[in-house]
């Protein structure tokens, strides 16, 4: 649990979502700054939080920067605060992050280089010791404002709950599987709707995917030691203080039986009362 005495030092590669971040965690009760250049830290930051925690998104554009000026910059200002200090390191895949910039037609902020490949490889380069240092590393690549929101609040909760966070995202093992989830269950046993004449273009929400599915044999044990499973580990995490879990079910295309198992598991943990969310990644929005 983050208290009002800490500072959030947040950094990482451009177009890794650091401003939407730091609005997450403004919205959740921070003090916040962003775009702070690394030698203002100590002008900005108090050495002594009183009313709430700050987070101060850092900007490492300058020609200047470097790794090691940085942590000097922090190793200082530590050992003038009476704060404890961490700092959330945020990382990114490389085709997501060209893309990104590619669809907002920004230029990538390191100088020097014509290519936007070679610019994030090289800022990544720059940055990688953080990185080393980092006390959270959260990975954006395939993570939506919402996910991050909830992903956020677990890790800096202002509020002491004792209970744990569940997020369900359905997904695409044509797309890949998900990044930064704790378990993975792979639905592709259950016979699949798509081939059905009249099932292909619903989806494992729609009543008539639950009843084919309903249906199939492989369904009722695994459904019986999936929940058994959920009912052992859940307060097993919650009583090693795990405040997060975060749980991929895929499937061929993301939309029958990856969906239909999450949304079973997602009514079941429900009427268990545990705090759950559930994501379909797989499905057009």
């Amino acid at each position: 649990m983050v208290d009002k005495h800490e500072l959030i030092l947040v950094i990482g590669q451009s177009g890794a979502g650091r401003t939407t971040v730091i609005h997450i965690l403004d919205d959740q009760g921070f003090d916040t700054l962003d775009n702070v250049p690394v030698h203002l830290i100590p002008r900005v930051a108090p050495t002594n939080l009183v009313d709430k925690p700050l987070a101060i998104g850092l900007d490492v554009r300058s020609k200047s920067f470097s790794s090691q000026n940085l942590m000097k910059e922090i190793s200082n200002w530590k050992a003038l605060s009476k704060s404890r200090v961490l700092i959330l390191f945020l990382e990114c895949s490389l085709a997501i992050l060209i893309n990104r910039f590619s669809l907002s037609r920004r230029p990538h902020p390191v100088a020097g280089e014509n290519n936007l490949e070679l610019s994030i490889k090289r800022e990544l380069k720059l940055i990688a010791p953080l990185r080393e240092k980092a006390d959270f590393v959260l990975n954006t690549s395939n993570t939506s404002p919402n996910e991050l929101r909830l992903k956020l609040g677990s890790i800096f909760p202002l509020v002491n709950n004792s209970s744990i966070q569940i997020i369900l995202q359905s997904f695409s093992f044509r797309s890949g599987s998900l990044i930064g989830l704790d378990m993975v269950f792979d639905c592709r046993f259950l016979k699949n709707p798509n081939w059905v004449s009249g099932l292909k273009d619903l989806d494992g929400a729609d009543d008539e995917i639950k009843d084919y599915l309903h249906k199939d044999k492989s369904w009722a044990p695994f459904k019986k030691n999936l929940f058994q499973m959920m009912e052992s580990i859940i307060p097993a995490f919650e009583r090693e203080g795990k405040s997060y879990l975060s749980i991929g079910l895929g499937c061929t295309g993301g939309q029958h039986r990856s969906v239909f198992v999450a949304e079973q598991l997602y009514e079941h943990l429900s009427a268990k009362k545990h705090d759950v969310k559930i994501f379909h990644s797989g499905l057009h929005k």
